[in-house]
């Protein structure tokens, strides 16, 4: 990836709290597969229960986000490690952010936010597993952040699977998964894998909020 940095204050981040994993939970698994309801609601989505079933899914992913963020920090050694590290200015351009003003959020029409949310989260998936790999590199000894690393991706698969589900039974296309990543991907130096890694973590908890915000609108709007 392209990555850029520029100096700035930096912003505090949550104390670092390697000890806290995240455990694998029952509800995570069940919400992966759902069931398709026979009956249909009036209005353009139909799918009501997939609709909660991912909010509560989004909702959980998003609870464990800052845990894995620091977590991975907390392995990077300085100046990852270091108390108070927050680099925002680092970025990676193939990796879609979550910022968008409130208007436009506010006006995407349904097949707009959900194609939004399975786009991003077809790349968040290729772009943990390339963490992933990084991390079995550099640190193949650190069980806890490589667990944590592989049900994240298995989260997302899971949450693919529902956003695929409510747009087939809206009758929305869904969209092609693009795929950002280049073989050389895998050749970069250990600092940029290390930087890399930060920052899709550090955007997909962003993308998480987003997603849950997304979903609370669609309950509102039709449950």
């Amino acid at each position: 990836g392209t990555y850029s940095c520029s100096h700035s204050k930096p912003r505090r981040t949550p104390p670092l709290s390697p000890k806290r994993a995240m455990t694998p939970s029952a509800s995570l698994r069940i919400f992966f597969f759902v069931a398709l309801y026979p009956y249909l609601h009036s209005l353009p989505i139909p799918a009501t229960d997939i609709i909660k079933q991912t909010y509560r899914l989004a909702l959980l992913l998003q609870s464990n986000t800052s845990v894995l963020l620091n977590t991975y920090l907390s392995y990077q050694g300085s100046p990852f490690s270091d108390p108070g590290f927050n680099s925002p200015y680092f970025h990676i351009e193939e990796l879609p952010g979550a910022a968008i003003t409130y208007r436009i959020w506010r006006d995407l029409s349904d097949e707009q936010r959900l194609a939004e949310n399975y786009q991003a989260y077809s790349i968040y998936t290729e772009f943990f597993q390339l963490v992933l790999d990084d991390q079995k590199a550099l640190i193949p000894e650190q069980d806890i952040l490589l667990s944590m690393l592989r049900k994240t991706r298995l989260g997302i698969e899971g949450l693919l699977n529902n956003l695929a589900s409510v747009m087939s039974m809206a009758g929305y296309q869904i969209p092609v998964p693009s795929d950002p990543l280049m073989s050389a991907s895998a050749s970069i130096g250990y600092f940029e894998r290390k930087v890399r890694g930060y920052v899709v973590c550090r955007e997909y908890r962003n993308w998480m909020d987003r997603t849950v915000r997304d979903f609370t609108l669609l309950q509102d709007r039709y449950l």
